[in-house]
């Protein structure tokens, strides 16, 4: 691990960093930033930043010397506590400072990097605001450490450095970092899970009987999507899901989803909760052009799963509609209660009400859910998932092996041949016919003056390709231009 972080950043950060320092200094890196450059992981799109100053002179000092190189916006002023506040930096795209490369570059990765979070110390009553008294606030010791810029010391009370190479995951104080934000329960189990980590028997225990009632339903959800986009394979990731599912922590938060389905099964919640579980470890990851992400996927198992939308199965071509109706409006009241936006509830109701679509769909099955706008990857990575489940268990009860079942690899097989004939079927769509373009075919025939040949058809789909990627292209002038340059590069002419 690197002993100094300043060598570790893009020319342009450095140099913004300095200018903060010199205006509301000293400065420390904290938190995530300090995390993940121990770790040699990426920054996600922001900058933690503390400072001993108070942010209402802070915010005086960037808003008279932080010239055009800040964009200070009032609304991200926010107060948390007595004490505490924070302050949001976005960071204007055109940096004239430093070329776009540069700015996007810290420590060798390739980042969206988009704002700084310059924050205060937090501090007990009667106790001075300073760096340590701050980090003795913080939740896990992977957290509390902080690093004075540029040159150092890295300021480590609670040895959150040990604890981050050995993957441990240990509480600052204990219980008391949880009375002082419940959250915080939560945020232990993500972090065991983020970190493929390990905790003292101790202080998981705590963590997982801890009461989460009093923490806003968005809060719970916000942390939760975190947690829910995060790896769940591996042999540890599993054991730390498994304890989480489990946990009295978890049982509260989804009360609603442990009580019996509306058709009835005969299933125990403790049954419905390991098949959740398996459904959900077995989501393969989308790809980043994909609209639904990887948490709302594992949501909508979880509901499915856990056995609420059992009713909307079909029977013959009919839905079941009065428990159909039941079991609706039971999720989305559990939607609701998390604060799902409406968009999010659409997208989450379309994969429910089409899992009984088989993995091998014809063309027109996948046509007719691409003119519904269904987000068409996500529901065969849920369909996926849901078989390969059903697959393993069935082969444990026959075998009682745990081996890999035999089957996964064929289901597998057919996952990628559906997306793959989704991605066909929609750039066909996508793609512009011959007859879109803005210059006819005897228009072509007159610029390239030779008999109608194989070399239309070649011509055709250059341009067709070329107006695939800018529809804006699609001008006549601009079409003969590129006409001409397709002559002067061939070599039959």
């Amino acid at each position: 691990m690197t002993s100094n972080f300043h060598d570790l950043f893009a020319p342009s950060i450095k140099s913004l960093l300095d200018r903060l320092n010199k205006l509301i200094g000293p400065i420390y890196l904290v938190g995530g930033t300090v995390r993940n450059m121990l770790d040699n992981k990426p920054l996600a799109y922001e900058l933690n930043l503390l400072v001993q100053r108070p942010m209402a002179e802070c915010f005086d000092l960037l808003r008279e010397g932080g010239g055009s190189f800040l964009t200070l916006n009032t609304k991200h002023h926010k107060i948390w506590t007595a004490g505490y506040s924070s302050l949001i930096l976005p960071l204007k795209k055109g940096n004239e400072q430093a070329s776009q490369e540069e700015q996007e570059e810290v420590f060798n990765f390739a980042m969206p990097l988009s704002h700084i979070e310059i924050a205060t110390c937090r501090y007990r009553p009667d106790h001075p605001a300073t760096i340590e008294e701050d980090l003795l606030h913080r939740d896990l010791t992977v957290n509390a450490m902080a690093y004075a810029w540029p040159d150092g010391p890295l300021l480590d009370p609670f040895h959150g450095q040990q604890d981050l190479a050995a993957r441990h995951i240990r509480l600052v104080n204990g219980r008391d970092s949880l009375e002082s934000d419940p959250l915080r329960a939560l945020r232990f189990f993500r972090f065991l899970l983020q970190l493929d980590g390990s905790s003292d028997p101790e202080e998981r225990h705590i963590a997982e009987e801890f009461s989460l009632e009093s923490v806003p339903k968005k809060k719970l959800r916000a942390e939760l999507d975190r947690f829910f986009s995060l790896s769940f394979g591996g042999e540890t990731r599993q054991q730390i899901v498994q304890h989480f599912f489990f946990s009295p922590l978890a049982q509260e938060m989804f009360g609603d989803m442990t009580s019996p389905p509306i058709c009835e099964s005969g299933e125990t919640p403790a049954y419905r909760c390991r098949r959740a579980i398996q459904v959900m470890s077995e989501i393969s990851e989308p790809e980043a052009d994909e609209v639904i992400p990887w948490h709302d996927l594992r949501w909508t198992a979880l509901l499915y799963a856990m056995g609420e939308l059992n009713c909307i199965a079909r029977e013959k071509g009919h839905t079941r509609s009065a428990l159909h109706d039941l079991s609706t409006r039971r999720i989305q009241e559990i939607l609701k209660k998390f604060r799902f936006s409406q968009r999010r509830q659409q997208h989450i109701f379309q994969l429910l009400h089409h899992m009984e679509i088989s993995l091998t769909p014809t063309d027109r099955t996948l046509t007719r859910l691409m003119s519904q706008e269904v987000p068409v990857p996500g529901l065969f990575r849920l369909i996926h998932a849901l078989q390969v489940a059903h697959s393993k268990e069935q082969e444990q009860q026959t075998t009682s092996s745990t081996a890999p079942s035999s089957t996964v690899p064929g289901l597998d097989r057919q996952l990628y041949r559906v997306l793959t004939r989704y991605r066909t079927l929609q750039h066909a769509k996508q793609r512009p016919h011959a007859k879109d373009l803005a210059i006819t075919g005897g228009e072509i025939l007159d610029l390239v003056r030779q008999p109608q040949g194989a070399w239309m058809s070649e011509l055709l789909n250059e341009l067709l390709d070329w107006i695939s990627q800018d529809r804006s292209r699609n001008q006549r002038a601009l079409l003969y231009e590129k006409v001409r340059e397709w002559i002067a590069n061939s070599n039959r002419y």
